[in-house]
């Protein structure tokens, strides 16, 4: 190759890339235009955003190189509060090539960040956490440069990326480029309405960049889905005249490779073989599901589950079996293992987030998958979900994580003719994974539970104490659906993660926590392991701040302390996304409050409502259901898991009734005892 040539063309490529810039960003900076008006409210705005991606080769693997650019304009003294900052994850803080930062004074001064303090420490050896350090001297007027170079390692799966331009803040000019060795061909699909990229290509580089101009700024939220709504890009590298990935690609790479079972031990081998005969006995007769159930039982009531270990990667099953303990990735050889020694047929799943977008069916994109299980057909030739378990969390069959319900997934298979042999199911001493030559698939849908089947439902029976002044309580509490799946998720990674355990106590002891309800016992916890997963906890305590004494006749009873629903939060008005939930629930609470004497409910008038509307519904009753007691029930139920953004009302008016309610007090006089 000529390298004057290829010194002038990268010359050129350069200079057309700068006109371009300069005349877009010319184009768009004009005093009448609407959009200045609308970053100078903000509370800053990006004159631009840059972000250069280049892909090199490196000792038969990849490195890429991420340059990012931008100047950033302080509006106002919360965008110093909240913007004034050099924000870097612990990736790239621990592989920066170069890194500058400046602020521009509304006075033509210039003040530099020192970058020895951002990076400074005592022990070198010591890797950087996640930084966010504070760029001094920053005042609203003022514009904040900032550039930066990281690198990563890559194999030749990764070289792949999502391109959202979106940000918190207005940008007048954002970008995206990709640069490549020309011996590499790139693929693109965009989605939403992203523009077409520039593209150059020839025999020196490949080089696609791009560009949005006027971006408003948004507001995100656990609930947003970007990619379903906005705008976005999916791109990958691959050798030049590779051909389009196959489903048969995605079952070998993603799916054969995380799941094939090792046979390197023979005697952990016969292990699991005399495991298998014990825990079956006498069953050995009956149907294959039967079997399943009893090896799927047994593995779920008596082993544990443990977070992998490097060194045990390649143990077999009869490992784990022995040790009585799982990780994350043996399960997933185990549960292959046993449906194929059974002979039940089965699909590899191949699922994704629903807020991470749907997926692509025909553009069958690298890495979109973030979750990979099973699928058979039972006896009555229904679809059956086998998710495997994680390492603080175990799923039981058909229950799935509650961020695919209702999400469009892929079933998988290798097309057989014959009865597999043995090579084609477990990773021998060549350490060869047996690939599929070809697969059926077919889309399915996955479940998505409605309101009557996931709920919480909690009764409560009080009974005052007026000599102590103070209120006992017994409680059940029950929880079905996605509701049973996420709290029993969350209180399992507590249980197992003592960092994150210790992040929620103090989170408490800030914000303070709800001791309403303090339990004293918790008298019984049961879970039925079949769909909907109901999960039941008894306690009784003591319920505190709720039931309170004016004096020794008159007891207010606060309906704000009683009332703590499971609310969806009200979406801010400067946000132009729906809401995509993981399913529709209903939260029902009901208190009965036993008093020693008779009782008479001063001032209740107006204190039942019921309320509808397309995404929800509230109801209360407040009765006095015997000579001695009280009853209150409240209800709260969302009907839909999709609610779009300029529906975000009817939410706020089914919060706002809840609001009404829980502004209510009750005074009730205790009537003379009779002696």
């Amino acid at each position: 190759m000529n390298l004057l040539s290829l010194k002038n063309r990268k010359v050129s490529l350069l200079l057309i890339s700068t006109c371009l810039l300069f005349f877009s960003f010319n184009s768009i900076v004009n005093n009448n235009d609407p959009f200045l008006t609308i970053c100078k409210k903000a509370d800053g705005y990006y004159s631009y955003s840059y972000t250069d991606v280049t892909y090199a080769r490196n000792w038969g693997g990849f490195k890429r190189y991420v340059s990012i650019s931008n100047k950033l304009v302080i509006n106002t003294s919360k965008g110093v509060e909240n913007y004034a900052f050099l924000n870097l994850t612990d990736f790239e803080s621990n592989h920066l090539e170069k890194i500058k930062v400046r602020t521009l004074k509304a006075d033509g001064s210039i003040v530099n960040l020192d970058s020895s303090l951002v990076f400074k420490r005592d022990n070198k050896k010591k890797k950087f956490g996640e930084i966010k350090y504070p760029i001094p001297g920053v005042e609203p007027g003022d514009t904040i440069e900032t550039s930066y170079v990281y690198y990563e390692g890559l194999s030749k799966t990764d070289l792949k990326n999502y391109v959202s331009l979106h940000a918190e803040l207005p940008s007048l000019n954002s970008q995206y480029s990709v640069k490549a060795h020309p011996e590499m061909m790139m693929r693109y699909k965009s989605y939403n309405g992203f523009p077409e990229p520039s593209v150059v290509s020839n025999d020196s580089i490949i080089y696609a960049q791009f560009s949005m101009d006027k971006l408003e700024g948004i507001e995100k939220n656990e609930y947003n889905c970007l990619p379903c709504e906005k705008p976005y890009l999916y791109y990958s590298l691959d050798e030049r005249g590779s051909e389009l990935r196959t489903w048969k690609d995605v079952y070998n790479e993603e799916f054969n490779y995380v799941t094939q079972p090792f046979a390197l031990d023979y005697d952990r081998i016969s292990y699991y073989k005399r495991w298998k005969r014990r825990v079956i006995g006498k069953a050995k007769d009956s149907s294959k599901f039967y079997k399943f159930k009893l090896l799927y039982t047994e593995a779920l009531k008596n082993f544990k589950m443990e977070p992998a270990k490097a060194n045990e990667l390649i143990k077999s099953s009869g490992y784990f079996l022995k040790e009585k303990r799982f990780d994350p990735l043996s399960i997933k050889r185990f549960y292959r293992q046993i449906l194929e020694d059974l002979e039940i047929d089965y699909w590899a799943v191949f699922g994704r987030t629903k807020r991470l977008g749907s997926i692509s069916k025909h553009y069958i994109r690298k890495g979109e998958f973030d979750h990979v299980f099973y699928a058979y057909e039972d006896e009555n030739e229904k679809l059956v979900f086998l998710y495997p378990h994680e390492d603080f969390f175990q799923y039981q069959i058909n229950e799935v994580p509650t961020s695919i319900y209702n999400t469009d997934v892929i079933l998988v298979k290798p097309y057989l003719t014959k009865k597999r042999k043995k090579k084609d199911k477990f990773i021998s001493r060549d350490l060869e994974v047996a690939k599929a030559d070809s697969v059926s698939i077919k889309f399915v849908k996955m479940p998505g539970m409605n309101p009557n089947v996931n709920y919480m439902y909690q009764i409560v029976s009080g009974k005052v104490d007026v000599e102590k002044k103070e209120t006992t309580y017994k409680s059940r509490f029950k929880l079905s659906g996605g509701l049973s799946t996420e709290l029993r998720s969350f209180y399992g990674m507590l249980n197992k993660n003592e960092e994150a355990s210790k992040f929620y106590n103090t989170l408490s002891e800030i914000q303070g926590i709800d001791t309403t309800l303090d339990i004293d016992t918790v008298i019984k916890v049961s879970l039925n392991g079949k769909k909907p997963f109901v999960f039941k906890i008894n306690s009784e305590g003591k319920l505190n701040n709720a039931v309170t004494f004016i004096n020794d006749s008159l007891i207010s009873v606060s309906i704000d302390k009683l009332l703590n629903h499971n609310q969806i939060e009200d979406a801010s008005n400067s946000m132009e996304l729906s809401s995509y939930l993981d399913y529709g629930y209903s939260d029902l609470l009901t208190y009965y409050i036993n008093f020693p004497s008779d009782i008479e409910v001063l001032g209740k008038s107006n204190s039942d409502l019921k309320f509808k509307n397309n995404f929800g519904e509230y109801s209360f009753e407040f009765k006095k259901t015997k000579n001695k007691q009280i009853r209150l029930k409240s209800e709260y139920k969302i009907l839909k898991d999709l609610i779009p953004y300029d529906k975000r009302e009817e939410i706020k008016l089914l919060n706002e009734k809840v609001k009404e309610i829980k502004n209510k007090r009750f005074v009730i006089k205790l009537k003379k005892i009779k002696s």
